[in-house]
């Protein structure tokens, strides 16, 4: 769990620094989700947003190589993809808003419908 949260906070800086908006971020043991809007190539963003993960915790490499992205481009893919990833528990920002560590994400096991 202080790993999760250390995570989130890096992932948020990172975004903040290359002025990417993210909306909602589930991190979970070995992966993670993010809905995010950016400029530029797709590769680039992951790319710099896994390296402020990566030096975070100061471990080396922590990430694999790739990635699985998805267009969402319109409201009903976005809505699609924000009920997945609230059905993560790992979920910690969802629809722009940061939830507590302690409460599990709407719609995930344990969290109201």
């Amino acid at each position: 769990a202080a790993e999760q949260e250390m995570l989130c906070a890096a992932i948020q800086d990172a975004a903040r620094e290359f002025h990417y908006s993210l909306t909602d971020l589930s991190i979970e043991s070995w992966h993670l989700h993010w809905i995010i809007t950016h400029t530029g190539p797709i590769k680039e963003m992951v790319g710099r947003l896994k390296t402020r993960m990566r030096q975070k915790p100061n471990r080396g490499k922590i990430w694999t190589e790739g990635h699985c992205a998805r267009h969402l481009l319109d409201q009903q893919n976005l809505d699609d993809a924000r009920r997945y990833l609230a059905k993560h528990s790992g979920c910690r920002i969802l629809h722009g808003q940061l939830l507590p560590p302690s409460l599990p994400a709407p719609g995930s096991a344990g969290g109201s419908p």
